[in-house]
């Protein structure tokens, strides 16, 4: 229990779904690991094999599949909060207190998002397969969540260039829990892929990143000076 108590301090704020589903798990993992040889790219390299698992699965058979599918998506996630967190708590990669490396940093976030942008188009690819307008409603998945994730990547390599301070984690309103809410493309996996609703998956998650983007672009031109 006291490790698990010390391993929690290493988590970051995200949505209420992953602080009080995901990252329990997460932490008891890392709690039961930290007694072992087990490094936070091992963890990462996990992550990346459960989702490819997925991806294989939605390419191959997804009707059949749809809850391993998920648990397998979800697993993934799991696995992704729990490398930062081994990290922090054994002070390795990054958090070397003599010898700091990017490259277990560089390995997570660059597969998050490869893997994000595999995943929707192995979602769309299969949705193509039954939907008249798969193909379209997939493309434009993957094209808005480029756009978005292009913007978040410049907006803040501006905001650090310029030396602008981070938001408090602790200042959040409520509008930015539900917009964190919405913005973990995990959940709709959770919700969508049971249910065999791909089209509403992608209409639904681009629907709500095309919205996020627009008030994160007012917001950044209304705040910065």
């Amino acid at each position: 229990m006291s490790r698990y108590q010390e391993i929690s301090q290493y988590r970051k704020p995200f949505d209420v779904v992953t602080n009080w589903i995901h990252y329990p798990i997460a932490t008891w993992l890392c709690a039961v690991l930290s007694y072992s040889f087990v490094t936070p790219n091992m963890i990462t390299m996990a992550a990346i094999g459960s989702e490819i698992g997925a991806i294989y699965l939605i390419m191959t058979n997804f009707p059949e599949n749809k809850i391993l599918i998920v648990i397998l998506l979800q697993f993934g996630w799991v696995l992704d909060l729990m490398d930062g967190m081994m990290a922090r708590f054994k002070k390795m990669g990054f958090y070397h207190p003599n010898n700091p490396s990017n490259k277990g940093y560089y390995l997570d976030a660059v597969s998050d998002h490869v893997l994000k942008f595999m995943i929707i188009g192995a979602l769309g690819y299969e949705l193509s397969q039954s939907h008249e307008l798969g193909w379209q409603i997939g493309m434009l998945a993957l094209i808005i969540h480029g756009i978005t994730q292009t913007e978040h990547t410049l907006r803040g390599m501006i905001s650090r260039n310029q030396n602008q301070p981070t938001t408090d984690q602790g200042s959040r309103g409520v509008t930015d829990h539900v917009a964190l809410l919405l913005n973990n493309i995990y959940l709709f996996y959770l919700v969508f892929i049971p249910m065999n609703r791909i089209d509403l998956l992608l209409i639904t998650f681009a629907g709500v990143e095309l919205l996020l983007l627009i008030k994160r672009m007012i917001s950044f031109w209304i705040n910065e000076p």
